[in-house]
C-alpha cells in the first residue's frame, strides 16, 4: 500500500480495524441485534452531518445545531400537548429548523459576520428560549400518542430500525446532490475558492443561505427521530450532537475526496463514532475514557491522513 493510498483511506481502514477489534473482544457487538441498534443510534448524527457538509463544503460552519435540536423537540411537544394536533405540530416544529439556518445564512452572507460568531449567538439565543418555554424540565407526551410518530423512532422495517431507512434514503440524496448537481458543485466550488466563485457570476451569499437552510431541514428531521425514540422531549437533546458532528465532518474530508467533505465519508465517520460509543459502553469503559479515546482516535486518524497526504506531495 502505497502512501497515496493510506492518506486516501486511512480512516475507513481505520474504521474497519475497530471493528475486527470490538468484534473479537466484546461479545455480542458482532450480531445483527447489536449492529442495527449501531446504525438506529448513528441515524440522528448522520442526518445532521450530511446537511453540515453543505455548510462545510461552502466554507462556513454552524455552532448552533445542538441546540437547535432541542427547540425543535420542545416546539413539537409543547404544541402537540396543547393542542393534540400531530399534523400541525409536525410541520411548525420542521419549520424551526430551517428557520434557524435561514438567520444562520442571512447573518454570515449579507450581514457579514463571521459564521463562528453569527451561529454560536443564534446557538445561544436557542438556547435561552428552549430554556424560557419549559424552564429547563422535560415535556412528557400522553400515553394515547399516535402510533404512527411512535413508529417513526422506534418501529422497524422487517429487522430493520426505521430512522436507519429514513438515514440511507438522505444519504443516497446527498450523495446524489453533491455529485451530480450543480447546487453542490457550486457550494464547493464557493468553498474551494470564494473570489473565483463570484468571478464565475455564481450568486455566493444565495447558495451558503441555501445550504444553512438545508442543513436546518437535517436538523430538524433527526430531532423528530429523536423524540420519538425518546418518547419525551428533552432539553437538553442533541447537544451532543455538535462536537460528534464536527468529528464527523472532518474525518469525512479524509476519505474519498481530495481533501473535500462527501457523503459517504459522513457514512463511515459517522459509524465510526457510533462504533466507539458502543463498543466502548460495551466494555464497561467509563464515560470520561470514552471522550478521551473517541478524541484520540480522531486526531489520529486526520493526522494520518493529512501527514501521509504531505508526504506524499513532497515525494511528487
Amino acid at each position: 500500500m502505497n502512501r497515496e493510498f493510506l492518506a486516501r483511506y486511512a480512516t475507513a481502514l481505520s474504521t474497519l480495524i475497530i471493528f475486527v477489534i470490538f468484534s473479537i473482544v466484546i461479545n455480542n457487538f458482532f450480531n445483527a441485534t447489536n449492529i442495527f441498534m449501531l446504525l438506529r443510534q448513528m441515524s440522528m448524527l448522520t442526518i445532521i452531518a450530511l446537511g453540515f457538509i453543505l455548510v462545510m463544503g461552502s466554507g462556513g460552519f454552524d455552532m448552533s445545531i445542538g441546540n437547535s435540536v432541542g427547540l425543535i423537540s420542545m416546539i413539537f411537544a409543547l404544541i402537540f400537548n396543547h393542542t393534540g394536533n400531530i399534523w400541525f405540530a409536525l410541520v411548525i416544529s420542521m419549520a424551526c429548523g430551517p428557520i434557524v439556518g435561514f438567520i444562520n445564512g442571512v447573518l454570515t452572507s449579507y450581514v457579514g459576520l463571521p459564521d463562528f460568531i453569527a451561529t454560536f449567538s443564534v446557538g445561544s439565543m436557542v438556547y435561552g428560549l428552549k430554556m424560557m418555554l419549559t424552564k429547563g424540565n422535560p415535556i412528557f407526551f400522553p400515553n394515547n400518542m399516535p402510533a404512527f410518530f411512535n413508529f417513526i423512532g422506534q418501529g422497524y422495517v422487517g429487522p430493520v430500525p426505521f430512522p436507519v431507512i429514513v438515514m440511507l434514503i438522505v444519504l443516497l440524496l446527498f450523495i446524489f446532490i453533491t455529485r451530480k448537481t450543480v447546487f453542490g458543485r457550486r457550494l464547493y466550488a464557493i468553498g474551494g475558492n470564494i473570489i473565483a466563485s463570484i468571478y464565475a457570476g455564481i450568486n455566493v451569499k444565495k447558495y451558503k443561505v441555501l445550504a444553512y437552510l438545508v442543513l436546518g431541514f437535517c436538523v430538524s428531521i433527526a430531532a423528530i427521530l429523536l423524540t420519538s425514540r425518546l418518547g419525551s422531549a428533552q432539553p437538553l437533546a442533541g447537544e451532543d450532537y455538535l462536537l460528534d458532528v464536527i468529528a464527523v465532518c472532518f474525518l469525512s474530508t479524509t476519505m474519498f475526496g481530495n481533501g473535500e467533505p462527501t457523503a459517504l465519508g459522513v457514512f463511515v465517520g459517522a459509524f465510526l463514532i457510533s462504533m466507539l460509543n458502543n463498543g466502548l459502553t460495551m466494555l464497561n469503559v467509563q464515560y470520561y475514557f470514552q471522550y478521551i479515546t473517541k478524541g484520540l482516535v480522531v486526531v489520529v486518524a486526520i493526522s494520518l491522513s493529512i501527514l501521509l497526504g504531505q508526504k506524499g506531495k513532497e515525494k511528487i
